[in-house]
């Protein structure tokens, strides 16, 4: 039986996806608010806090940052690995599915203070993200990419390395973005970044031995 992390901010659709993953045979395991709203909804779900021994501490700021989590997200498919996971009691998990607090949106309030921006500095979910891409895992940082998920696993998994490397590169997008947004706000616009995703390739460089030029739409 395959597991799925799954702790959102946004529950928008997602006792869908997590249905849909059950179905399928999927274990979950969930945290706080997330844990609640799917077991408010008949799922089955194992809390963070029963695996970690640990509950949310720090007003909910430490949840998830545990060996019993990340171990389980950061092990490869090797034996030395798998033998630290049933030595120390961590479950091996398959898919993180994680969105960020809403920071951008918090930065943009005009009522916002740096106290409210701070608290909404998400730690947890892109350090889970980061880790679940390092490790090879199903990532998903963006709700538009569940339903996809699902009709994939449903599909019998096609190109599956391929697959994965696409969610984790957008995972690592959506995360520098992110922290890239705090940097600007604390420094007062003294560091800036620019993200965008190619759309057009020129056909050829100016030269035939250089690299065709590219838009970038930000």
């Amino acid at each position: 039986m395959r597991t799925a992390l799954i702790s959102v901010y946004d529950k928008t659709g997602v006792v869908d996806f997590a249905k849909e993953l059950v179905q399928l045979g999927w274990k979950i395991i969930s945290s706080g608010g997330t844990a609640k709203h799917l077991t408010e909804a008949g799922i089955k779900v194992t809390d963070v806090a029963e695996i970690t021994g640990m509950p949310a501490i720090l007003d909910h700021r430490v949840v998830t940052l545990h060996p019993k989590i990340h171990g389980g997200l950061l092990a490869r498919d090797v034996p030395e690995h798998l033998a630290e996971l049933e030595k120390f009691g961590i479950p091996w998990i398959d898919m993180v599915c994680c969105d960020l607090y809403p920071l951008e949106e918090e930065i943009k309030k005009p009522e916002s203070t740096k106290e409210s921006v701070i608290e909404k500095m998400d730690i947890g979910g892109p350090t889970m993200l980061r880790a679940g891409a390092k490790g090879g895992r199903i990532t998903i940082c963006d709700p538009k990419d569940r339903t996809a998920v699902v009709e994939w696993l449903k599909n019998g998994e096609q190109d599956s390395k391929e697959f994965i490397k696409k969610l984790a590169a957008k995972t690592e997008e959506t995360i520098s973005r992110y922290c890239g947004l705090s940097a600007s706000y604390h420094s007062q616009n003294i560091y800036e970044n620019i993200f965008g995703k190619k759309f057009l390739e020129c056909a050829y460089g100016e030269n035939a031995y250089q690299t065709p030029a590219a838009l970038y739409r930000i």
